[in-house]
């Protein structure tokens, strides 16, 4: 059952007038996805006015239509479903925020500059009965929509969290308020908007001050540990990472093309736990460790954690191991990329026998740093044992030039593809990444 089930505590909640009584079947704020009892935002986005398609969403079914003032058309406009408000974004989230005050489970609360996704999705796979954020819904309109579809019933709920801008994760972790919060890396990510390193750090921990009294953080062990200590002194630390210094640390870590196996120890364990699972790269150790925290601080059951984690598979486009042309293996990481991610990549192609080719795009989001990351990719690739770089979309051609020999740029995917056709001898071993406007997936289809 959701948090909010009917229309008549919806109002009532919000204080807004109206004398709707129906029940709630889900929430929308696409007109052509409302179904009988769906609630409606039209919300204002970069190239549309939801708010103008009110009438269609009651017309498809919708118990209400909360829309902006002075944007309804004259057939609607005395409809009891139709809501007017000043501001539809608002509603949207002091509704989840009212929703999650209601809500009785355990609450984690994921943000990060790589991980976060894949840390929610472990974290939903081996916890029974959870409930996660899906897909890319980690954002201002996203995260809330997703408060409100949860079941009251779920006895974990998992919120990601993304940010472009300063107060971003502030707002969405003041609409969840979790017991447990998870920063699972700072690194090179959204400078554009954030401007730096620094930058990103302050708005992922604006999370730390929205976790709930006498709550936990799960944060990266390292030089930012104090400064997250000094935030906050009445909500509890741990820390994981590859020194035995982390609350919760890998040893005996074995890696290769099937996936991971390594031990996980911690001062707050009887004993290790011997960890195997699909998943590749230290990255995922990482992740891994992160998740194994939460659990274990929420004192949940660490055997079905273990058993999940054998069944997790790396989701498409991320680290996702594939046979290609030639009995190649292509790892298809086109998802996103920002520079820790593309080097955590590369890291994981340099684990693999065989000649090694990076097919690399561009790097979006990284405002003035964009040139001088781009170079170190080049030399960070060359450095890490890629035996042939091969570059598409503006900025990669600086890595291109970084590389040196052996390194090559292309003006387009087909003369990347034409390329390949006539240099692959077989077996390689291909990394595919780029960030998610370059489209590198594209590359894996063309050659057909």
């Amino acid at each position: 059952m959701k948090l909010i089930n009917n229309t008549k505590d919806f109002l009532t909640l919000l204080k807004l007038d109206g004398k709707s009584s129906l029940p709630i079947r889900n929430f929308q704020i696409d007109s052509r996805k409302v179904q009988k009892n769906s609630v409606f935002f039209g919300l204002n986005g970069s190239n549309e006015d939801g708010s103008l398609y009110a009438e269609d969403a009651i017309k498809n079914g919708a118990s209400l239509a909360i829309v902006k003032k002075r944007k309804t058309a004259n057939s609607i406009f005395n409809s009891s479903k139709l809501i007017k408000v000043q501001s539809p974004e608002d509603v949207l989230i002091q509704a989840a925020e009212i929703a999650m005050e209601r809500y009785k489970g355990n609450i984690i609360g994921v943000t990060g500059s790589n991980g976060k996704t894949t840390t929610k999705n472990i974290l939903n796979s081996c916890i029974k009965d959870s409930y996660a954020t899906y897909q890319n819904y980690n954002n201002e309109i996203g995260l809330p929509l997703c408060a409100l579809e949860l079941d009251s019933q779920k006895s974990t709920a998992i919120f990601e969290m993304g940010a472009a801008k300063k107060g971003d994760i502030d707002l969405l972790s003041k609409i969840i308020k979790p017991n447990i919060g998870i920063i699972t890396h700072i690194g090179h990510s959204h400078l554009d908007g954030l401007n730096s390193v620094q930058g990103v750090l302050k708005v992922k921990s604006e999370l730390i001050n929205n976790i709930k009294q006498n709550g936990s953080a799960i944060v990266p062990d390292g030089k930012y540990l104090n400064y997250w200590k000094k935030i906050r002194n009445d909500i509890t630390f741990y820390t994981f990472g590859e020194k035995s210094s982390a609350s919760y640390f890998p040893t005996k870590i074995k890696m290769s093309k099937r996936g991971l196996s390594f031990f996980i120890e911690s001062m707050h364990l009887k004993k290790r736990i011997h960890v195997k699972t699909r998943l590749i790269g230290m990255h995922n150790v990482l992740n891994i460790l992160a998740s194994f925290a939460a659990i274990h601080i929420s004192q949940l059951n660490i055997e079905e954690f273990l058993d999940g984690l054998r069944r997790l598979q790396n989701p498409p486009q991320r680290l996702d191991l594939k046979t290609w042309v030639k009995k190649s293996q292509v790892i298809d990481d086109t998802y996103n990329a920002n520079p820790d991610s593309m080097r955590a990549a590369i890291d994981v192609l340099s684990q693999f026998k065989g000649r090694k080719i990076a097919i690399l795009g561009d790097m979006a989001e990284l405002g003035r740093y964009r040139k001088k990351l781009h170079i170190a990719m080049g030399d960070y690739a060359k450095i890490h044992g890629v035996d042939c770089l091969l570059g598409y979309g503006d900025l990669i051609r600086h890595a291109v030039f970084a590389y040196g020999d052996n390194a090559f740029f292309f003006n387009s995917k087909i003369e990347l593809i034409d390329f390949l056709k006539k240099n692959l001898v077989g077996k390689e071993n291909i990394l595919i990444k780029g960030s998610r406007s370059m489209r590198m997936e594209e590359i894996l289809e063309l050659w057909k």
